[in-house]
This record gives structure tokens, C-alpha cells and sequence, in this order.
């Protein structure tokens, strides 16, 4: 009788460290296990998109990573304060940055002309600006009485090529530099532009000059640090578009603008804008985080480090940081479990992981609720495991704290 009583001691000792919802899941763990071994559309499902699991646990551990250093920089700049001489090192940068630009600006241009027949295909020298090819292909190089007319083109490595290529009738006219154009070609447009390697940089100055300068001036009104301004109004920006808009522009046109800027020398995989568009997102709620986090910490604190002799970095390293990041565990534990499920949004830009295997699985099989069933299955254990991670951590801090 002893025993026995002894044994079921133990055994609610044993599940009381489990929460109820987690007993009722877990009971149902068997039968979960018996459709999958007695279901042949379960397993193959399951097969199919076993695969993804590591990507999406890759996807979200990287963006969960990026996004805390993102989010932990952003505090930093929103517990700035304004000096002295703050605003004027950012007046003189902006002025830098404008004269900079204006300097790239006034590069000596490039003069191109299209030669050839009106219709027809068109070769075009690789390393020729996206935009000049655009307008040939859209025809919209003709004057306003003309109707503009699409023409397809191709890409050659040289001039001599693409005049190889029209005199063997493959082309009928080419986009070459106006002065080893032939006088003997009609001449149907000609151009003067900057080169990609001038221009780029002159825009960019400008535009950062142009914020640098917004951000002065919001900073002598306000009596705020500029960066600290900035960092606000990344924070509210980010938290104010949808994760998937993020995640679709940073997969579609921000990544086609970095690569066309950098002439194919960026050119980030799926997975890559994956992880930069969710961290990119999650940066400004990890940011309100890890801002509440240091704000919490009793000012006297920092003073009396301070009085001790200790150094900014010093006395964020030693008594901030470490009693501010107690405190924002269980908010960044919840923003990690969201992570994780919305790594599923990704499949708009076809990264491979659950969710995406899961579509691929259910057009190829004309099948619905066996790979939705157990997608919806994986992403349960997958949230359930990193909130037990994130309780364990909570108890292991308390521990520790005593």
C-alpha cells in the first residue's frame, strides 16, 4: 500500500511539470502515430514534407538571430541622447554626402545610339543599364506622334559581336556607343546617360543626404538624438506594414534593385530573402522589447555605476544588460514561437519549407487533408517544442536570479 502510494506520488510529481493542454495533446500522440502508420496518403505526406522541417527551424533560428541584433541596435539608438555637437557632425555629414553626390553627378555620360531597322530584334551589349534595355523592349524611345512598338532583344558580350550578329541577319539593329555606330545605319535613337558606376553612388548620396539632413533638422526641433528619430520611425513603419508585403518586397524588388546596384554581385538566394525580410519585420517589435527591457532597470543603477568609474559600455556589459535581458525572455520566447509559424509565409516566394512543400504535395496528389492535416500537426510539435525551451529558460533564469 505504501508503495503504491509512493508511486502515485510520484507519478503526479512527475506530470504536474506538465501543463494540462500538454496531457491532452500528449494523449492524443498514439492516435496521431496510428494515422500516420495506417493512412498511405498520411505517410506519403509526411515523406514529402519531412524535408522542409529543417529549412523552416534554419529560416527561423537565422531570422531569430538577425532580428535580435537588429532589434538590440535599434534600442541602443532609441535611448540616444541629443549632445552638443550631435547635430552639427550630422550637418557637416549630410553636406559631405551632397557634395559627394553632386560630384558623381557631374561624371563625364555615355552616349549611345540605337542604329538599324525599325522592326525586329535588337542586340544589346551586356553591362548596357536595365532601364535604356527596358525602354527598347517597350519601344518607349519614340516620340510622342509615334506609336511605340515592343521589340524583342538579345544580350551579346561585345560591340563586335552584336555587329557580327547584324550583318548574319540574326539582328536587325543594334544599341552600341554612338561613336563606333556606322554613319550608314538609320539612326533611330540616341541617348546620353550616366554609367551605373557614377550614377548609383550619386543617387544614394542623395538620398542619404537628403534623410541626414531631414533628420538634423527633426532633431534641432525635437531636442532628440537624430538616430534615435530614425530608429522610431523604423520601429513604427515596420510594425505598421504586413509581414507578407515585407517579405514580398524584399524577395521581389528590393532584391532585384541590390542586384541591379551592385551589377549581379549580390544576388541573395530564396532562403536569404527569407530571413532578411522576417528580420527586417520582427527588428522593430524586438526592438519596443529590448527598449522596455533597459527602461525597466532602476536609473539609480546606472548612476551608481557611473559613480564607481565604470564606462558607458561597461556599465551596459555588466549591470544593464544582464538584468534587462531577465526581464524580456518571455516576450522574446513569444516572438520566436510567432517566428516560427510565420516562416510559412514564404512560400509566396517558393522557399522550400513545410508550407511550401505542403502546396507542392497537394497539387501534385489533387489531396487536401492529408498534407494540410499534417503540416498543421508538424507546425503544432514545432511552436510546442520552443515554448517548452522558452518555460525551461524562464526557470533556469529564476534559478539563477535567486
Amino acid at each position: 500500500m505504501k508503495r503504491s502510494t509512493q508511486s502515485a506520488q510520484g507519478a503526479k510529481k512527475l506530470f504536474g511539470k506538465i501543463t494540462p493542454s500538454y496531457l491532452i495533446l500528449l494523449s492524443a500522440l498514439p492516435f496521431v502515430i496510428y494515422l500516420f502508420v495506417s493512412s498511405e496518403d498520411y505517410l506519403q505526406a509526411l515523406k514529402f514534407i519531412a524535408p522542409g522541417i529543417s529549412t523552416t527551424i534554419i529560416v527561423a533560428v537565422l531570422a531569430y538571430i538577425v532580428a535580435s541584433i537588429l532589434g538590440l541596435i535599434l534600442a541602443s539608438l532609441l535611448i540616444l541622447k541629443l549632445n552638443e555637437r550631435t547635430l552639427l557632425w550630422f550637418s557637416l555629414a549630410a553636406i559631405l554626402m551632397a557634395t559627394l553626390s553632386v560630384f558623381f553627378f557631374s561624371r563625364p555620360k555615355l552616349d549611345y545610339s540605337l542604329v538599324g531597322e525599325t522592326s525586329g530584334r535588337v542586340a544589346i551589349v551586356k553591362g548596357t543599364p536595365a532601364r535604356l534595355s527596358d525602354a527598347i523592349k517597350a519601344g518607349s524611345f519614340v516620340s510622342d506622334t509615334e506609336e511605340p512598338t515592343t521589340r524583342p532583344v538579345r544580350g551579346v558580350d561585345s560591340v563586335a559581336i552584336a555587329f557580327e550578329r547584324l550583318e548574319a541577319g540574326i539582328v536587325t539593329a543594334v544599341f552600341v556607343p554612338t561613336e563606333q555606330a556606322p554613319a550608314d545605319l538609320p539612326l533611330l535613337w540616341r541617348v546620353s546617360f550616366l554609367p551605373d558606376a557614377a550614377r548609383n553612388p550619386a543617387m544614394g548620396l542623395a538620398v542619404f543626404a537628403v534623410i541626414t539632413l531631414l533628420l538634423s533638422f527633426a532633431g534641432w526641433q525635437s531636442n532628440h538624438h537624430p538616430l534615435a528619430i530614425f530608429a522610431e520611425l523604423y520601429v513604427d513603419m515596420m510594425r505598421g506594414i504586413p509581414m507578407l508585403v515585407i517579405i514580398l518586397y524584399v524577395g521581389f524588388p528590393l532584391q532585384g534593385a541590390i542586384r541591379d546596384a551592385t551589377g549581379g554581385l549580390i544576388n541573395m538566394s530564396l532562403l536569404t530573402r527569407g530571413v532578411v525580410g522576417i528580420s527586417l519585420g520582427y527588428a522593430a517589435y524586438m526592438a519596443e522589447i529590448f527598449r522596455a527591457g533597459i527602461e525597466a532597470i532602476p536609473r539609480g543603477q546606472v548612476e551608481a555605476s557611473r559613480s564607481l568609474g565604470l564606462s558607458g559600455w561597461q556599465t551596459a556589459r555588466f549591470i544593464v544588460l544582464p538584468q534587462a535581458l531577465r526581464i524580456v525572455i518571455p516576450p522574446l520566447g513569444n516572438e520566436f514561437i510567432a517566428m516560427l509559424k510565420d516562416t510559412s509565409l514564404l512560400s509566396v516566394i517558393s522557399v522550400r519549407d513545410i508550407t511550401q512543400r505542403t502546396r507542392e504535395f497537394s497539387a501534385s496528389t489533387f489531396q487536401v487533408f492529408s498534407p494540410f492535416n499534417t503540416v498543421a500537426i508538424l507546425y503544432i510539435a514545432l511552436t510546442l517544442a520552443a515554448s517548452s525551451m522558452v518555460k525551461w529558460l524562464e526557470r533556469r533564469q529564476k534559478r539563477t536570479a535567486r
